[in-house]
Formats: structure tokens, sequence, C-alpha cells
């Protein structure tokens, strides 16, 4: 599997449904967006379930290393008005139970089948194959891959180099585009060169500030990560190894949750 094709991947979800992905894009509102869906494919495949609520979400402790209670509701809310869940009708006016959009499944398929396409790359596999032939299988297998990667700290609390990114308000967006330019095959060295970036394209791209980048790519070349030989902020620039291992590696850490989720449900529908 080629790190620049998952990248690329990643990168193309974006531009389907800019503004919901953006926001989401911080890891901290991707943790609590997936334990949202988590609870909901939960509710979908066992009506034992307790139903997706704001106020279950604020309680779910683990969330609670990234975000105050607070701050669960604010992102929920927030979430609401991008229209990537919506809240459904219930006999209880107490409990406002919620569900995710049409939009917002779309999303998460979309999402979940590039994960599937880029493993079947690597090992051979059928996976994307069979997610589009049987639909469940999306519901079975995101709640225990979400639920790994919330708890563990490689995904959660990435290498310092990836969080300069992705604890941001660009979010993942931007690093997914960075490695992206890293041509498939290369060897690495301490500077990886791509080409040319200027910050101004990046903004284009993204929606938002050339400051705002600006400001997240210096605290990157701060820390030895990226840089231009050249002129500043055009040609000749570069990424440095370490982004790209460690970016590999976290990335990693999904591919495995998600590979051994996918494998368990298919195990527990067809046997």
């Amino acid at each position: 599997m080629s790190l620049t094709e998952a990248a690329s991947r990643l990168i193309a979800i974006y531009h389907e449904a800019p503004r919901a992905v953006r926001y989401t894009s911080d890891l901290r509102r991707w943790l609590v967006a997936q334990a949202a869906l988590a609870f909901y494919f939960e509710r979908r495949t066992d009506a034992s379930r307790e139903d997706l609520t704001v106020t279950r979400l604020t309680e779910f402790a683990p969330l609670h290393q990234f975000a105050s209670r607070n701050t669960i509701a604010s992102y929920i809310a927030q979430m609401r008005q991008y229209k990537l869940f919506t809240e459904r009708e219930s006999q209880d006016k107490r409990l406002r139970p919620l569900a995710i959009s049409e939009a917002a499944e779309h999303l998460i398929r979309n999402w979940f089948d590039s994960h599937m396409a880029s493993l079947d790359r690597l090992d051979g596999g059928e996976r994307l194959a069979l997610s589009q032939a049987d639909p469940r299988l999306l519901y079975y297998s995101h709640p225990p891959a979400a639920r790994a990667l919330i708890a563990d700290p490689r995904w959660n609390d990435p290498p310092e180099s990836v969080k300069t990114f992705t604890f941001t308000n660009l979010g993942s967006n931007v690093i997914h585009d960075l490695v992206a330019r890293f041509p498939s095959g290369n060897t690495l060295s301490e500077r990886c060169y791509v080409g040319e970036l200027r910050p101004g394209d990046l903004a284009s791209r993204y929606h938002v500030s050339r400051t705002q980048i600006v400001r997240v790519l210096n605290r990157a070349r701060t820390l030895g990560d990226i840089g231009w030989d050249g002129s500043q902020y055009g040609e000749k620039f570069w990424i440095s190894a370490r982004l790209i291992e460690d970016y590999r590696g976290w990335q990693a850490v999904k591919f495995e949750a998600l590979s051994r989720s996918m494998s368990d449900a298919c195990a527990q529908i067809y046997t």
C-alpha cells in the first residue's frame, strides 16, 4: 500500500464535503464524531443498546481526556449545524436521540471503503468488494475500530510532528496533503524534497486564511519537520523523514484497527 495513495484518498474525501470534513479533521473533534458514530451503529445492529444522545456522549469517559463535557456537547451541536447529525422523533421527549444524516452516512461509508481499498492493495484482499456488497459490514466493523482508536494512545496522542497539524483547526487535511506530495517508492532521506509549496495555494485549497496556514507550517518548521531551501514559502520544499515515518506509524494504527474489526465483522455476520 502506498502511503501517498492512502493520503490522497483522504484528501479526496475532504473535497466531497469540505466544510463538514474540515470541522471534524481536528483530531479531538474527530474522536468525538467517531464515538457518536459508534454508538449509533451499535444501536442499529443491536436494539438492546441505548440510543445515541448528547448526554450519553458527554458521559463517555474515554473522551474526557480530549474534551470536557461542555466541549463535547458544543462539538455535537456544531456537527448538527453541518447536517452530520439530526434529532429523530422519540416517544420520550427527554431523550432527544440523534441519528446520522444521509450525507454523513455517505461520507463515513466512503471513508471506510477507502481504507478497505488501501488494505486490499496491501495484501490482495477483497474487503472493498465485500463492503460494497453488504452495507451491514460498515455497521458492524466501525464501532470496535472506533473504540480501539479512542482508547489507543498511539492514535489519540500522536507524535509531536503529527500533532502539530492534527491538534489545530486546520486538522489533518494539511498533513495528508504534505505526505501525498512524497513520490511513491522514493527512498527516505533526512530531507525529502517534494517540489514547490506555497501557503496561499494551501489556503485556497482548504478554504482557510493564509495566516492560519503559515502559522501551522512555521510550527512544523521550528520542529525541523518541513522547510524550504530556496526562497521562503516557494520552491525546494522538503519534508523530514521523521514526519513521514511518524505519519506512517500513526496511520498504521488506524489501518490495523480497521482490518481487525472488518475480519471480526465478517466472522460475526457470516458464521
